[in-house]
């Protein structure tokens, strides 16, 4: 397959059906939405951004045009992919990575493990998970919901990703692409682990508009297919 500020967010209807690891055919470098629409998305950009199509994870493709009409299409890549959700991901990684050398210094062995994550609730807060004691996560979420500025702009996240799931299904209600998975206001905190995405897409480089804000797009990109692969169903797929 190859296609091309709310604080409180208006809820869809839950579903009580479980998630599912992904198949064999799930596993892929990059996902073929990601592809395709990283490619539209540099058409026509500067100089200094073509060059990320020439990435070796990105390769050759096409645009099938039947798949999205080119307003659908810029609804989903400007909503998810290269704009809104990911807008506010670059958005946050400074105050991630911020919070993160605070944290070195007051919990170092917090900072340096791998076995927590956390995301944002229905109710708007950052959530813990992970391996860690309860104890270590009820630390880390008064000192993540004490963070503002990092807090605010997460609240944003969820009500503009469903948004942006609705627009890859259309009006069939069927999604070829993110919008096949079943994420909505109740399951979010369990698929999307903000710190994943973070770490992931984190760069050094800050030149061109694909890394500003120590951010690849890129790879946020192919970091939440992954997640959204292995933890949420695809309830909605053809």
């Amino acid at each position: 397959m190859k296609i091309a500020n709310q604080t409180n967010f208006p809820p869809p209807a839950p579903s009580s059906a479980p998630n599912k690891n992904p198949s064999s055919m799930d596993a892929k470098p990059i996902t073929d939405e990601v592809k395709t629409l990283a490619t539209v998305y540099v058409q026509n950009r500067s100089h200094d951004d073509q060059h990320i199509i020439n990435d070796p994870n990105v390769g050759e493709m096409t645009l099938e045009s039947h798949t999205y009409d080119p307003e659908r299409l810029n609804k989903v890549s400007q909503t998810l992919y290269f704009g809104g959700v990911a807008d506010l991901f670059r958005g946050m990684q400074t105050h991630y990575q911020s919070f993160m050398s605070e944290l070195k210094n007051t919990a170092p062995k917090l900072a340096e493990s791998t076995s927590w994550g956390f995301s944002i609730d229905e109710k708007g807060e950052f959530v813990v998970n992970g391996t860690i004691s309860d104890e270590n996560k009820s630390y880390l979420e008064e000192k993540l919901n004490a963070n503002e500025d990092l807090l605010e702009l997460a609240k944003q996240v969820p009500a503009l990703f469903m948004q942006g799931l609705a627009y890859d299904r259309g009006a069939d209600g069927k999604g070829p692409a993110w919008g096949k998975f079943d994420v909505n206001a109740e399951n979010f905190k369990d698929i999307i682990d903000f710190k994943e995405v973070f770490d992931e897409s984190y760069s050094s480089m800050g030149d061109i508009s694909f890394f500003k804000g120590n951010f690849d797009v890129l790879k946020y990109a192919q970091n939440v297919a992954d997640q959204l692969h292995n933890k949420a169903e695809a309830k909605f797929g053809y």
